[in-house]
């Protein structure tokens, strides 16, 4: 019988989390197939960059909200770089309580919507703020849905690019798994489409080593989260600090708000937040490709490793390093043929495949479906927010 994150298909339709186990695997088909679309919108999409990149004091605002922020938050110093443009990261929960503080000047705006359904009400919001102060506004759409009222009030005007995400991004489950990976993908695509044919080979090689992850790795996360923890503390440099705070987030909705979890910058953990390995806690770290920002994290993990007490210290990186394995109790590694990444916004893909499975089996290692989340936590979250209310000055 087939095994879908180690589980048996009829053991996930008798805990309600068939669903999201699915969705969460299927996202490396979802890679290869955005890769395709935009291939085939490539000179409509450069066009549009090319505009953008002549638009002399341009200022770019990412926005988005939940998981979409921290995906908008995960590509932004990568945007920067290639645009050598002024990059704004801004959730529009904060956004819409103090557009004050974030809109500033009458420069020219390319405003970028990050979003799973395109219908989230601060989002719709944020767009209404740029467009009343902003005198020259431009947009990017990236949204997994093209049902959402964002797409069908935007995407075909005037100054409006939008660019179809995969049918099948926009899922079923609570947790957004390929609606944040595939967000990350298009945020990195669309600004850096001249280098279409890296990605390409790219997403190639990071749908073959998630195979090997999903044949292999998978029991070893098993092990992880069938262990009971007090708390559990992630860790990552720069943009992996983000992928970081979206594993706690992951671990908070598909728990129920039953597991505790903290993210933190690794080298901020010893200023305070360490203290927490007094007790029965899981330590994540994320590491980073850069050869120098690798060196502070590794001294980070020997430090924990020294002082881990009842902790268990799990690794991530890329490619294997003895110095890492030598020092946690986990170790993931990925990367098995060589491929060159060029910056840590580009291997968060494979890096979610641990953050996503360990948060759905600690689920269902806590007794909690994770499919019907709503009925676990009373009600208390739905997928696209509401109940929030506009009000204008």
């Amino acid at each position: 019988m087939m095994r879908i994150l180690g589980l048996r298909e009829n053991e996930l339709n008798k805990i309600n989390g068939y669903f999201t186990c699915t969705e969460m695997i299927n996202q490396p088909n979802l890679w290869l197939e955005g890769v395709k679309i935009i291939g085939e919108h490539k000179q409509e999409i450069q066009k549009f960059m090319d505009r953008m990149n002549s638009i002399k004091d341009l200022k770019i605002f990412l926005v988005g909200a939940g998981s979409s922020a921290k995906a908008a938050s995960i590509v932004e110093n990568y945007i920067r770089r290639v645009t050598k443009k002024e990059v704004h990261c801004i959730s529009s929960t904060n956004l819409i309580t103090q557009p004050d503080n974030y809109i500033i000047g009458d420069e020219p705006v390319l405003l970028v919507s990050f979003g799973s359904s395109g219908n989230t009400i601060e989002g719709l919001e944020a767009v209404e703020i740029f467009q009343e102060r902003c005198k020259e506004l431009y947009q990017l759409l990236i949204i997994c849905s093209d049902e959402g009222e964002m797409v069908k009030k935007y995407g075909a005007k005037e100054g409006v690019l939008y660019i179809p995400i995969p049918p099948g991004t926009k899922g079923k489950s609570i947790a957004a798994t390929g609606e944040f990976t595939l967000l990350i993908q298009y945020g990195l695509l669309l600004f850096d489409i001249q280098n279409y044919d890296y990605y390409k080979e790219l997403f190639q090689n990071a749908s073959r080593d998630a195979a090997r992850f999903f044949d292999k790795d998978i029991y070893k996360v098993h092990s992880i989260a069938n262990q009971p923890y007090d708390t559990i503390a992630v860790l990552g440099s720069n943009s992996l600090a983000f992928l970081a705070e979206e594993m706690c987030l992951k671990i908070t909705e598909l728990t129920g708000g039953l597991q505790s979890s903290q993210f933190h910058s690794v080298l901020e953990f010893r200023h305070g937040p360490k203290v927490v390995m007094n007790s029965k806690t899981l330590v994540s770290f994320f590491f980073s490709r850069d050869p120098l920002t690798m060196k502070y994290e590794i001294d980070m993990l020997k430090e924990c490793s020294e002082d881990k007490r009842k902790s268990t210290i799990v690794a991530v990186s890329m490619d294997y390093v003895s110095e890492i394995d030598a020092h946690c109790d986990y170790y993931f590694h990925f990367n098995g043929n060589g491929f060159p990444y060029r910056d840590d916004a580009h291997i968060v893909f494979l890096y979610s495949l641990y953050l996503q499975s360990f948060s759905i089996l600690k689920a269902v290692n806590l007794g909690i479906s994770p499919d019907t989340l709503g009925n676990n936590a009373g009600g208390f979250i739905n997928k696209v927010a509401q109940g929030v209310n506009i009000y204008k000055k």
